[in-house]
């Protein structure tokens, strides 16, 4: 009987002695990284819409093969009054410069035809705010060569 208790009690020792697992935590703390989103600053003009398409969603959007970068990531920033670079155009322009980022091209619309490259490289876009013209979007280089166009864009490069 003696041996009986001695087997039992150390049966009981071993296991009050054996190691429980538990489960080691260590507390962290997360922080979010602060974002930086891209806006574009106000527009200026009353008559003139903005030429800029609207509808270019940022780099990958709605395809690989075919997006184009929102107004903000290119920078459009609209001016009113006159172009100094172009003095025989009236004074009440509003204007835009387009420069197209790195691995995009510009493009422009010409009455529903879309995807028409632009005649160079960096873009100037004009409209006059009054006169028979009010409301036009124009590019190229008046008087001489103004081309009418609906919208422009920067469009990836395949």
């Amino acid at each position: 009987m003696n041996l009986q208790i001695t087997i039992i009690t150390i049966f009981f020792l071993e296991v009050l002695d054996s190691c429980i697992p538990t489960q080691q935590t260590e507390t962290t703390t997360t922080t979010a990284a602060p974002t930086t989103t891209a806006t574009e600053p106000p527009f200026p003009c009353s008559v003139c819409q903005k030429v800029y398409d609207t509808a270019c969603q940022g780099f990958g959007i709605p395809s690989l093969l075919n997006w184009c970068p929102k107004a903000a990531e290119v920078g459009v920033e609209y001016l009113l009054g006159a172009v100094a670079l172009l003095p025989l155009l009236p004074q009440d322009l509003c204007s835009t410069t387009i420069v197209c980022p790195p691995g995009t091209t510009p493009r422009i619309n010409l009455f529903g035809v879309p995807d028409i490259p632009a005649p160079t490289p960096a873009t100037l876009a004009y409209c006059q705010e009054s006169g028979p013209n009010a409301g036009k979007w124009y590019t190229g280089i008046p008087p001489i060569v103004p081309i009418e166009m609906a919208s422009l864009t920067c469009k990836n490069i395949i």
